[in-house]
């Protein structure tokens, strides 16, 4: 059954594909120039794209009444309002800073918008799951990648140090998709609570199992103390470490170790799963997988340093209200 999903969900990704291509090919062919779009990222700078942009935008604006920008409106999927209560989306992003305060992330306050290609180019995700914009931005899409930038300029910029100590921070956002959703419960805008940890590499794995087990403890502390849930944690074994199958196990061995009361399962199953490091984990409560979470090389390529390690992880706000995991507490 997985594998025909599967099947079914690479014919639509590779129908959406051929139809995004035809329709650029058919705008080219109407401007008379098939090489336009390299002549123009090629020959100008991206301050001069943007002044183009700002002018085309300025021009399609100048040409619009009130009434085309309701029926914009109605037809956009991505401008309408969530129908989840306000108030509750903004106890639950509270409670969880709070406690991830407590656990040692210090919040950060992030902008709504990031440099276009943040996504792309630090974390491959393709561009068209993110909402561009003019001005070299986008759409925030993830919190991960945006702390990650903040760290390595921090870094860089002898702002933060993570040299003696790892820095542990948390952030949420309201955070916009281009991806379709299946079902009519999701928007493409959702508010997703992360927290990042960054830190050098320290030998015999010693960052990576004290930043993980920081991550355990905060979602153990979340998720199963204050909410009452049981945890259901997989760690599943990605490339990126040179002995992966030692790492996972060391991986495993230590958290189990310090946590021997939560569900622990090992998937040695490899994928082509380029996103994490040698472990990807998920956690799942009441069989809905709500945490995502693993070691990425983000700082490592943003700063030149192999050095450089990052744990990411997050999870859904307004999943946990669908879901209804917090009817205890709001």
């Amino acid at each position: 059954m997985s594998g025909s999903i599967c099947q079914r969900t690479k014919r639509s990704k590779r129908w959406s594909i051929m139809k995004q291509h035809n329709i650029v090919k058919n705008v080219l062919e109407k401007t008379g120039n098939e090489n336009l779009i390299n002549e123009l990222t090629t020959r100008l700078s991206q301050s001069e794209i943007t002044t183009l942009l700002l002018a085309l935008s300025k021009e399609i604006t100048n040409k619009n009444t009130p009434n085309d920008i309701l029926s914009k409106y109605e037809s956009n999927r991505f401008v309408k309002p969530s129908e989840l209560n306000p108030i509750k989306v903004k106890q639950v992003e509270i409670l969880m800073l709070e406690t991830a305060e407590a656990s040692g992330f210090s919040s950060v306050l992030l902008s709504p918008a990031s440099p276009l290609g943040s996504c792309s180019v630090v974390a491959k995700v393709n561009q068209n799951n993110v909402i561009s914009a003019t001005r070299g931005l986008e759409l925030i899409a993830d919190n991960t990648s945006m702390l990650a930038i903040y760290l390595a300029d921090g870094i860089k910029n002898k702002t933060i140090d993570n040299t003696k100590n790892p820095v542990h921070l948390s952030a949420t956002s309201r955070v916009t998709r281009g991806q379709m959703f299946k079902s009519d419960s999701f928007v493409p805008h959702f508010s997703l609570f992360t927290i990042v940890s960054s830190g050098k590499d320290s030998g015999s794995y010693g960052f990576e199992k004290g930043a993980i087990t920081r991550h355990m403890e905060f979602y153990i502390s979340y998720f199963g103390e204050k909410l009452g849930h049981k945890l259901k944690v997989s760690l599943n074994i990605r490339n990126g470490y040179t002995d992966k199958m030692g790492f996972i196990d060391r991986i495993y061995c230590h958290l189990h170790e310090i946590y021997p009361y939560i569900d622990f399962v090992v998937n040695r199953e490899e994928t082509d799963n380029s996103y994490y490091q040698g472990v990807n984990f998920k956690i799942s409560i009441n069989d809905v997988e709500i945490v995502d979470g693993g070691f990425v090389d983000w700082t490592q390529k943003l700063l030149g340093n192999k050095k450089e390690r990052l744990l990411i992880s997050g999870a859904g706000v307004d999943l946990q209200i669908i879901t209804g995991m917090l009817d205890k507490i709001i």
